[in-house]
């Protein structure tokens, strides 16, 4: 039986403290959209059915913590892109039309208020939403998409990988001005009460730049944004769902109590690895395989969730989540196996040495 609650067990996470079970974030976003029976062009733009979808898909997954996110466009639509918003799968940029055509156009990113943004101020209506009606009983955690991100939305990843090498300081100027608009975002999201806020930096992997350039083009910019988290006192989180994220530059430039993840970091072999060297200053959140959620069973996912849970959460300072974003269009009876596996570990566990006993 659980003896506490969603805000409790997080609270005693973040502390270092004992806990009656490993917390659970399953990250579900675009498949909450299910719950609420509504498509995702109403989910992304509509705080309310977002709010609404979110809540219920807590209930039924029993998850402790809620990352108030819809989708990667939010700031990117706010800046001038397109966005293309299908039925039945996430929002993303019109690649045929992108904000910034040419390295000239960097220069022309116009800086504004987040609140003013159609989407920003949907998704801060969003966070209000969440805090106000379940913010008691639930962390809400924010979000930001990183400034490199960003600016890969308005100008595509590839082009924006060769400006980075052919117009260096044009990019600088187009960082300078998305990252002073996030760093507004985020003060917002703290007004409206979030736990903390999580900077998504996909860039800081192998998936993204070298070290050296993420340092240069991301890292020096993202810091500001974390000043702003950690000057406000709440939770500073980082996700990175690259291939062989860089848990190095980024605890250099982030330092941040939570790391999301998705694979093993480049300098580590493996998941003890990674416990031991990052995992006694930091939380480690992650990381069950988004393709196991999609097309695994319950039991796959329960199995592979108590092995992560033996590995990772030696010791505290673990949430069991998925690798990224739960599948939008996954099953939620995978994501409901995950917080069973939480909540079954403790008696799995004494079972498991019971049995070496013998």
């Amino acid at each position: 039986m659980e003896q506490m609650s969603s805000m409790e067990r997080v609270l005693a996470t973040i502390q270092g403290k004992e806990t009656d079970r490993v917390p659970v974030c399953t990250i579900p976003v675009g498949v909450t959209r299910s719950v609420g029976r509504c498509s995702f062009p109403r989910f992304s733009m509509d705080s309310e059915v977002a709010a609404e979808s979110m809540i219920m898909a807590n209930r039924l997954i029993g998850d402790d913590i809620i990352l108030c996110f819809t989708d990667l466009s939010v700031e990117a639509a706010d800046f001038g892109q397109e966005i293309i918003y299908p039925e039945n799968t996430t929002a993303h940029p019109d690649y045929s039309n992108m904000k910034i055509k040419t390295s000239e156009d960097y220069e022309h990113l116009e800086l504004f208020r987040a609140d003013q943004g159609t989407r920003m101020s949907t998704y801060l209506d969003l966070c209000g939403k969440l805090v106000s009606r379940v913010g008691m009983e639930v962390p809400v955690l924010g979000f930001v998409y990183g400034p490199l991100g960003v600016l890969g939305m308005l100008r595509g990843m590839e082009n924006l990988y060769l400006d980075i090498l052919e117009h260096p300081e044009k990019v600088k100027a187009g960082l300078e001005t998305v990252t002073d608009v996030l760093v507004d975002f985020v003060r917002m999201q703290f007004d409206r009460g979030v736990a903390g806020v999580c900077i998504d930096t996909l860039p800081a992997s192998r998936s993204g730049v070298s070290p050296t350039i993420w340092e240069a083009f991301e890292g020096i910019y993202a810091k500001r944004i974390k000043d702003e988290i950690t000057a406000n006192g709440v939770l500073n989180a980082h996700h990175g769902c690259g291939f062989s994220p860089y848990f190095k530059e980024v605890k250099k430039w982030l330092d941040p109590s939570v790391f999301s993840f998705a694979e093993i970091p480049e300098d580590c072999a493996d998941m003890g690895a990674v416990k031991e060297k990052y995992g006694r200053d930091a939380i480690l959140m992650g990381y069950i395989p988004t393709g196991l959620l999609f097309t695994g069973s319950p039991e796959e996912v329960i199995r592979e969730s108590l092995v992560q849970i033996d590995t990772l959460g030696r010791e505290g300072n673990f949430i069991l989540a998925p690798a990224c974003e739960f599948p939008p269009n996954g099953d939620l009876l995978n994501a409901r196996a995950m917080v069973t596996a939480a909540q079954f570990y403790p008696v799995w566990k004494k079972h498991h040495q019971a049995m070496v006993r013998i």
